[in-house]
Formats: C-alpha cells, sequence, structure tokens
C-alpha cells in the first residue's frame, strides 16, 4: 500500500461544446471565465459571449443592426471594445458594456477608419491600426477615452497591423514588413522607438503576436508547414514550438488565457481552446485545479487509462483541457512503480 497519498488533483477538463454556427476571434476574459467572440447571427457578424466552457452563450448586443468585429476585453473585466460601422459607414472604434449597455464611439471625431484595438494592462490607452500618411496602415496611441491620438513610429514607411500590449504595458507588438517585404513581428516601446524584429533571421511569415501572461513567451502565426498554424516562442526568438499538431485546416488568432495554460484561436471558422504544450509553458503558469480527498491507493491497482489528446488537438468549440491532468498522471504512475 503506498501511504500519504490523501488526495489527487481533479484538472478541470468541463464538456467539450461545439459552438453552433460560424465564430471566430476568441479572447479570455481578465479572469479567465468567459469568451468574447464574433459569431454569425441571421446572416451578420455579432459578438458573443460565453464561459470559457462554450455555455451559456449570448448576443451581446442582439438588436444592433450592424456588424462587429475584433473585440477586446477591457482590463477590468466590465467593458469589450470593438469595431463597427458608425453612422457615417465607416469602421471605427466603439465601447460597450458586457451586458451590452451605453454603447458608444470611442472617437467620433477622427475621421480615419480604425480597427484592431488593444487595451493597455492598466486600462488607461488603446493601440489600434488606422491609415497614416500615403493612406498606409499605421498604429496610433490614444488615452482610453479617445483623446491625445499620436501615430506611433510616423517615419517608418511600412504597414503596421495587429498590435498587442506586453503585460507590463512597457512595449507593443505588432506585424510589419521586413527588409525582404515579408510579413514579420517586431516589437517596440510603447512610446514608439526601440524597434526589434523578433527572431529576425526565422525565413517564414509571421502576424497576429500575442503575448503570454507573464510577457516570457509570444503566439503568433506563420506559414512553417505550408498552413497557418499557432507557433510560440521566447521573447527572444529561441524555444519555438507548435500550439498543435493538426495537419489540416487554417489556424488563426490565438489569445492566452490569463493563467498562460491555454490558448484560444480559430479554425475553419470555429473557435478553439487548446492547452499549450508542456514543454512550451511559461514557468509562472497555474494550471486550474480543484482538490479532492481519496482513499489510500494500492501499488497492486492499475489507474483508468486517461483518454487525454497528446497531440494538442482540441475539438471544434470551445473546450478547456488543462495541462495539469498530464502532470497528474505521470506523477501517479511513478507513485505507482516506486
Amino acid at each position: 500500500m503506498i501511504k500519504g497519498i490523501m488526495a489527487v488533483l481533479i484538472i478541470l477538463i468541463g464538456t467539450q461544446v461545439a459552438v453552433g454556427g460560424i465564430a471566430f476571434g476568441g479572447s479570455f476574459s481578465p479572469d479567465g471565465s468567459q469568451i468574447v467572440f464574433v459569431k454569425y447571427v441571421q446572416g451578420t457578424e455579432k459578438l458573443c459571449i460565453s464561459n470559457a466552457d462554450g455555455t451559456d452563450e449570448r448576443i451581446v448586443m442582439p438588436d444592433e443592426p450592424k456588424k462587429e468585429f475584433s473585440p477586446v476585453w477591457s482590463p477590468d473585466g466590465e467593458k469589450i471594445y470593438f469595431v463597427s460601422s458608425n453612422n457615417q459607414g465607416k469602421e471605427k472604434i466603439f465601447v460597450v458594456n458586457v451586458d451590452g449597455t451605453d454603447k458608444r464611439e470611442l472617437m467620433p471625431d477622427e475621421p480615419k477608419k480604425q480597427w484592431d484595438p488593444d487595451i493597455s494592462p492598466d486600462g488607461t490607452k488603446i493601440v489600434y491600426v488606422s491609415h497614416g500618411s500615403g493612406s498606409k496602415e499605421k498604429l496610433y496611441l490614444a488615452n482610453v477615452d479617445g483623446t491625445d491620438v499620436k501615430e506611433l513610429m510616423p517615419d517608418d514607411p511600412h504597414k503596421k497591423f495587429s498590435p498587442d500590449f506586453s503585460p507590463d504595458g512597457s512595449t507593443i507588438a505588432y506585424q510589419s514588413l521586413d527588409a525582404n517585404t515579408l510579413d514579420k513581428i517586431f516589437i517596440m516601446t510603447v512610446d514608439g522607438t526601440r524597434k526589434r524584429e523578433l527572431m529576425p533571421d526565422d525565413p517564414y511569415k509571421k502576424f497576429s503576436p500575442d503575448f503570454s501572461p507573464d510577457g516570457s513567451k509570444i503566439a503568433y502565426i506563420t506559414y512553417e508547414t505550408n498552413l497557418e498554424k499557432v507557433y510560440i516562442a521566447d521573447m527572444d526568438g529561441s524555444g519555438k514550438g507548435r500550439l498543435t499538431a493538426t495537419t489540416d485546416g487554417r489556424e488563426y488568432n490565438p489569445h492566452w488565457s490569463p493563467d498562460g495554460t491555454k490558448i484560444a484561436y480559430t479554425s475553419g471558422m470555429v473557435v478553439k481552446v487548446a492547452p499549450v504544450p508542456l514543454e512550451l509553458v511559461s514557468a509562472t503558469a497555474t494550471p486550474e485545479v480543484s482538490v479532492t480527498p481519496t482513499p489510500e491507493v494500492s501499488n497492486t491497482s492499475t489507474p483508468d487509462e486517461v483518454h487525454a489528446p497528446t497531440d494538442g488537438k482540441s475539438i471544434p468549440g470551445f473546450g478547456v483541457i488543462g495541462i495539469g491532468m498530464v502532470l497528474l498522471v505521470h506523477l501517479l504512475m511513478r507513485r505507482l512503480r516506486s
């Protein structure tokens, strides 16, 4: 008999739930309990919120007729910033309470189109894409109330997309063109200085960067397998690896969970959640666990085989697969065999 095993960790796997219809652009709430995403409803794109396992789905503004896309949470989890058309038919940034009330255009006096918003971790700044000089897509920074707008790197001639604040708010990752006119990922300080390319010697296109919650890694999309796939790398470009092992289908829009153990992404026009492979998880990541008492375990007993995915695949829709399950099975098997 093995003494001392008084509890086991029960990983919150949850039920794998498919989101009905076409959905994309999933992003975790700051506490990780919900996901906001865009879904085709009655022929148009609408903001929807569900629990992180896909249950209790609801449309944020069911009576609004206009398309809505590119949603991001405010750091306090009380508002959602998104892109929609204003009364002049231009795509602009809007903000709304999570219950669908108090929708308003953020910068109604700004005449240019806007998209790809991201909010700083302290909730005071917003970075987004708009047309700069020469009608090229450039990055802009403003106060979160829409005041004090300024273009970042106005002398840089290249188009820029997909800005993402680092967890400490000091830097911004974004997509732009390198010297060979390939889409690559760059990082700059929040004031638009000290620009550097992530993995400059890597020959593949990269886009849609997303910082891990502790800032030590970055998720992004690349064509390295001839299809768009989610990859993860350290901030110095080392330690690169795939999120999933799927060989078919394209992957887009990666977004980390707040605990750093999962990534929501879009594939096949469906929002999916996949566990971050163990070798790519940050040291500070904390799997969601609960503790349940259990009787002593005999060294002659054989635990039931746990059929957890080993290739990082997720079932279409939302699902939560804690990486702690892998650790649990490994530890239990070692104890049972000792």
